[in-house]
Formats: structure tokens, C-alpha cells, sequence
């Protein structure tokens, strides 16, 4: 049995999936004969393998700009495209939203070619093949498409942020929903927030939306509170509005400013997809932080990195002030190492963070309500002390990643074998 796994850029690290895909596929790899990985993109640097995994590039390099422009003429003959269009008229008068649809169907025409080439080619049985896309996106609807001449095909896709929350573009609209919905098999969402999103605005596919939770190991150590009297604020993201890593910062100063006496140090771990902005923010924290608060932008950490930082130095609190999200992986790691969190009441956060372990924010919170979090954990150490003891049964009872992925690698097996 082959499991075809359609990442963004794995293994190359363009996407930094890295994180939550290699202890999934240590756990897959035991559960199929073969894995071939199939990247969308070959960015960045391509990483070590996990023995007995393959990369096929060839999608990759048919989804080029021009290749993907020459298909552009097969888009409007595809009965998809007049689909979208008839039920949303207004696409026509939005750039943006009908360039979005034009270019998710040509890479779906590219990759139905790709799949009905690769069975040409190796003369291999769809019963023998699942294919499993990271991202429900156009390669979910191009497996979709090449379905309809190969029945026998076996598709499921997991779901995130950016594939699953509509709202998160000016127009609020993802191409091709009705089409990739009736071809695949189940759709995993990896929050119930966005199962329940799926659920309520696709109810005809809601049989096929599931949740699948992520997960990390078990990092075998608990991160230490602070004993010195600094508070240590921790967060770990790439550096972009949808992450409002300023407004983190303005929560920092309002703290300061408001506890003179108080010691603040603050690291952030993640770069910027865009040249010179982690540099820039360096340089604005500190010129607004008071002279009691610090903060330091090292770039991006691998986990293990993280963990080592983690087990090595005490943190007091993780905080995440994005404005929309999956289920972060950067949280799940937090508390894994038993550490508190604080994070904006939005997607999947309320799953992982709650009084039990931490404290949630209002989705767009105030740089004074950042702050009188800060002070909720300083003024009761007890209280701190609790929620870092259940952060860690948190990560135990839900995120997991040996409990959670073993379930889904046999959840993948058992729709192979239907």
C-alpha cells in the first residue's frame, strides 16, 4: 500500500512544516509499504529524510508560473469554473477573488495531469494508493478532478487555517469547495473550531468533516517558573500581521510602564517572510520598551532548538495574539514543557487554552488587557504554579502526538481498505 503525502514545500523547509510533519510521518511510515512525498514547491533547503520515505519533485515542477499559465485556457472549459461563477456572480467584479479561482484550477488541471501520468507511467492499481494532501486547497481539488476517470482512488485531506477560514481574504471566498468536498473521502480539520466551521458552511459534507488533532512528543521535562524576579515572556510565530507580534509588544510596554519595579524580559522566536521586518521590530522594541523590560528577536528556532531553550532557561508565560488560527503548533510545544499560556480567544485557541492552563484574551484584546494578564499570573504565583502543572496534562489528555497520530495513520488504513 502506497501513501502519497502532498505537502506545501516538504522537505524543503519554504513552509517550515517540519514541525508537525516529521513526527506524523515517523508514525505512517509504519502503517504503509511505501510513502512517496510530493511537494507543491521546492523552496528553501531541502531537509534530511526519515529512512525508507521517497520524494517525487515532478508536481512541483509542473506547477510552474508559465505552465501554469499555459493551462489558463483549459480553466474555462471546465465545468468548476462556471460553478463557482453562477453561484457567486460578484467574482466577475472582483480581481482578487476571480484570480484566486483561475489560478486554484490551474494548478488543479496540473495536478489531475500529473496523477493520470503517474499511473501511466508506473502501471500501478488506485487500490493500491491513498492520497493524503496537508492542505485542502487546489491539489485536493485536482486529486478530486483526476478521480473522475480513477474511482477507485482513495482522497483525504487534513485542514489548518488559511484552507479552512474564508474570512481571512478581502473577498471571503475558497474556490472549488463543492467540487473537492464531493471527490474526497473525509476532510480533518485539526481543530473542532474548524470542524464546526466546515460543518455549518458545507452541511451537505458534513458526514466527511472529522476532526484530527496534531501533536508533539512528550519533550520529558517541565520548563522551570522564574525565581529571580524577572517575569520571562515567551512567543513563537512568523512575524506577520495575521500574527500581531506588535501588538504583543505594545502589551510588554503597557506592563512595564505600569509596574516600574517590575523586571520584564521577552523573546521571540520566528522570522519574517519579508526582508529587514524581524530587524525593524528589534529596533522598535527598543526604542518604546521602559528601561525595566527587554526584548530579543533571535529568528527562527527549529524545535529541537526551542525544546533545548525551553528546558534550559525558566519561562513564566507563552503568549499568542494572533487574529486567527488552527490549532498552533507553537502553543501545543508550549505546553508540552508545562508551560502557561495566554492567547487571544480565537479558532482553535479556546480548545488548548483555558483557565485551566492559562488564560484566554478577548480575540482583539487591548495592549491593558495583554497587561492585566501579565499581572493575573505575577500576583498569584500559586495560581501560576497549578496552570503550569495542568498545561502539561493538557498536552497529555489531547495532543499527544504517538496517541493522536497512531489513530489517524489507522483511520488513513482503514479508508484505504474499504
Amino acid at each position: 500500500m502506497i501513501l502519497f503525502l502532498f505537502p506545501l514545500s516538504y522537505p524543503y523547509d519554504g513552509q517550515r512544516e517540519q514541525t508537525f510533519l516529521e513526527p506524523e510521518l515517523d508514525i505512517l511510515r509504519s502503517y504503509f509499504d511505501k510513502i512517496v512525498i510530493v511537494p507543491k514547491q521546492l523552496r528553501g533547503q531541502r531537509l534530511p529524510l526519515l529512512p525508507g520515505l521517497e520524494v517525487d519533485e515532478s508536481l512541483a515542477a509542473s506547477l510552474t508560473l508559465w505552465r501554469r499559465a499555459l493551462r489558463l485556457p483549459a480553466v474555462f472549459s471546465c465545468a468548476c469554473f462556471y460553478r463557482d461563477l453562477f453561484s457567486r456572480p460578484s467574482l466577475l467584479a472582483r480581481f482578487s477573488a476571480l484570480a484566486r479561482l483561475l489560478v486554484h484550477l490551474s494548478e488543479a488541471l496540473l495536478t489531475k495531469q500529473w496523477v493520470r501520468r503517474w499511473f501511466r507511467r508506473t502501471g500501478h492499481s488506485p487500490r493500491d494508493c491513498l492520497f493524503y494532501t496537508y492542505w485542502f486547497e487546489s491539489l485536493a481539488t485536482g486529486l478530486g478532478l483526476a478521480r473522475r476517470s480513477q474511482p477507485d482512488m482513495r482522497i483525504v485531506s487534513r485542514a489548518h487555517g488559511f484552507d479552512i477560514y474564508e474570512e481571512r481574504y478581502p473577498v471571503p471566498y475558497l474556490p472549488c469547495r463543492t467540487e473537492a468536498f464531493g471527490r474526497v473521502d473525509g476532510v480533518y480539520p485539526d481543530s473542532l473550531a474548524g470542524t464546526e466551521y466546515l460543518r455549518k458552511r458545507y452541511p451537505a459534507y458534513r458526514s466527511k468533516i472529522e476532526t484530527a488533532f496534531l501533536g508533539i512528543r512528550d519533550p520529558g521535562f517541565v520548563t522551570p517558573a522564574s525565581q529571580d524576579g524577572v517575569f520571562r515572556i515567551v512567543s513563537c510565530a512568523v512575524i506577520r500581521p495575521l500574527k500581531r507580534v506588535d501588538l504583543l509588544l505594545e502589551g510588554i510596554a503597557e506592563a512595564a510602564r505600569r509596574r516600574p519595579a517590575q523586571r520584564f524580559e521577552w523573546r521571540h522566536f520566528g522570522n519574517s517572510e519579508v526582508e529587514g521586518v524581524r530587524e525593524a521590530m528589534q529596533a522598535r522594541a527598543d526604542a518604546v520598551l521602559p528601561p525595566n523590560a527587554r526584548a530579543w528577536f533571535p529568528g527562527y528556532s527549529s524545535q529541537a532548538a526551542l525544546f533545548s531553550f525551553y528546558r534550559d532557561h525558566p519561562v513564566d508565560v507563552f503568549v499568542n495574539t494572533s487574529t486567527s488560527e488552527g490549532t498552533p503548533v507553537s502553543i501545543m510545544e508550549a505546553i508540552g514543557c508545562g508551560i502557561p499560556v495566554m492567547a487571544t480567544a480565537v479558532g482553535g485557541n479556546p480548545e488548548i487554552v483555558s483557565e485551566r492552563n492559562g488564560l484566554l484574551l478577548p480575540p482583539d484584546p487591548s495592549p491593558a488587557d495583554i497587561a492585566e494578564g501579565f499581572f493575573a499570573l505575577l500576583d498569584d504565583p500559586q495560581a501560576a504554579a497549578r496552570k503550569r502543572q495542568a498545561s502539561k496534562q493538557v498536552w497529555r489528555e489531547r495532543y499527544n502526538a504517538e496517541t493522536n497520530f497512531h489513530a489517524f495513520a489507522q483511520m488513513l488504513r482503514q479508508i484505504r481498505e474499504r
